[in-house]
C-alpha cells in the first residue's frame, strides 16, 4: 500500500518559465491548463470548508454540548423554541421547511403541539438525519444542501433556518434561493448571534490555539450576524422585521467551559488527535 503525501511548494520564476515553453512545444493553451488548475484548487477549499461543516454536525454530541450548555448556564432562561413559534403565528394548515434542522426536534415539537401542515427537514448530515426520522417517521427529512435546495419554486409557506445561515459559502445566493421557495404571501425566520457573541471563549479559544501553534480563530458567524443580518435579508425580502435577545452565560467552575470549547474543535480545525485534544483540554 502507497502512502499518500500532500505537497506544498512555490512556483519560482524560472520554473514558471520553462513551464510555459513546455506548453509551447506540447502545443496547449497556457490559460487553459491554469484556469483548470485554479478551478480545482477553489473546488477543493470549497470542499474542505463544507466538510469542516459536516465534521462538527456528524457527531451530535458537539450540538448538544453547546445547545446545553446555553440551557443550563444562561442568565435568563430563554426558550427559542417558544419565541420562533410565538413569532411564526401559526395556523395549523401552513407548508413549513426547517433548513438546517439537524436532529428533528423542533420540527417534531410542531407536531405535537398539533400543527397539522406538512412539514420537511433538510440537513446536509446523515448522522443527524438519521437521528431525526428514528424519533420521528412521519416528518420528511431530506438531505441536501441549503446552497442548492431539492424543492421546487414557491412550495412553502414558511421556511425556518435557526443558526445555520452563518455556515453557508455565499449567504446572498442561499436566501435568494429560499426565496423562491417560499409561496407569495410566505416569510422565512432567521435566528443567529451577536458577532461579538461569548468573546471571552473565543479570548479562551484563541490562547489555547496559540499555545499549540494552531491559527487563531475569528468569530463563526461573521457571514450573517446580528450587525448584517437585517441588511442581507432586506436586499431579497421587502419586509423584514427584527426582534434582539439579550443574554449571557455564567460559569462558576471551568467544566463547563472546557466542553463547550471541547464541542468547537471541529470549527477550530484542531487535528483529529485524541492525545492532542486530551491535551488541549487539560
Amino acid at each position: 500500500m502507497t502512502k499518500r503525501k500532500d505537497i506544498h511548494f512555490r512556483i519560482e520564476e524560472k520554473l514558471l518559465e520553462r513551464f510555459e515553453s513546455a506548453l509551447q512545444y506540447e502545443g496547449l493553451k497556457k490559460t487553459d491548463v491554469l484556469t483548470h488548475a485554479i478551478q480545482q484548487f477553489c473546488t477543493k477549499v470549497e470542499c474542505e470548508k463544507m466538510n469542516d461543516v459536516k465534521r462538527q454536525y456528524s457527531v451530535s454530541n458537539n450540538l448538544q454540548t453547546r445547545i446545553d450548555t446555553h440551557k443550563h448556564y444562561e442568565e435568563k432562561q430563554v426558550n427559542l423554541d417558544e419565541i420562533v413559534i410565538e413569532h411564526l403565528q401559526l395556523q395549523g394548515e401552513e407548508s413549513i421547511l426547517e433548513v438546517g434542522c439537524a436532529s428533528g426536534k423542533f420540527l417534531s415539537l410542531l407536531q405535537t403541539n398539533g400543527h397539522k401542515g406538512p412539514l420537511t427537514g433538510l440537513d446536509q448530515s446523515e448522522a443527524m438525519l438519521a437521528q431525526a426520522a428514528k424519533t420521528n417517521n412521519l416528518i420528511e427529512w431530506k438531505r441536501g444542501d441549503a446552497n442548492k435546495l431539492p424543492f421546487e419554486t414557491n412550495c412553502y409557506d414558511l421556511i425556518i433556518a435557526r443558526h445555520m445561515l452563518y455556515h453557508v459559502k455565499d449567504v446572498e445566493t442561499t436566501i435568494q434561493g429560499l426565496h423562491k421557495v417560499i409561496r407569495p404571501g410566505g416569510s422565512l425566520l432567521a435566528t443567529t448571534n451577536s458577532n461579538d457573541t461569548l468573546p471571552r471563549i473565543i479570548e479562551m479559544c484563541n490562547r489555547m490555539l496559540d499555545a499549540f501553534d494552531l491559527p487563531k480563530t475569528t468569530s463563526s458567524v461573521t457571514p450573517f450576524c446580528l450587525e448584517n443580518g437585517k441588511e442581507i435579508l432586506q436586499s431579497v425580502f421587502p419586509t423584514v422585521e427584527e426582534t434582539v435577545i439579550h443574554n449571557a452565560l455564567v460559569f462558576h467552575h471551568a467544566t463547563p467551559i472546557v466542553n463547550y470549547i471541547s464541542s468547537m474543535f471541529p470549527s477550530l480545525n484542531i487535528p483529529d488527535n485524541m492525545y492532542l485534544q486530551a491535551e488541549m483540554k487539560e
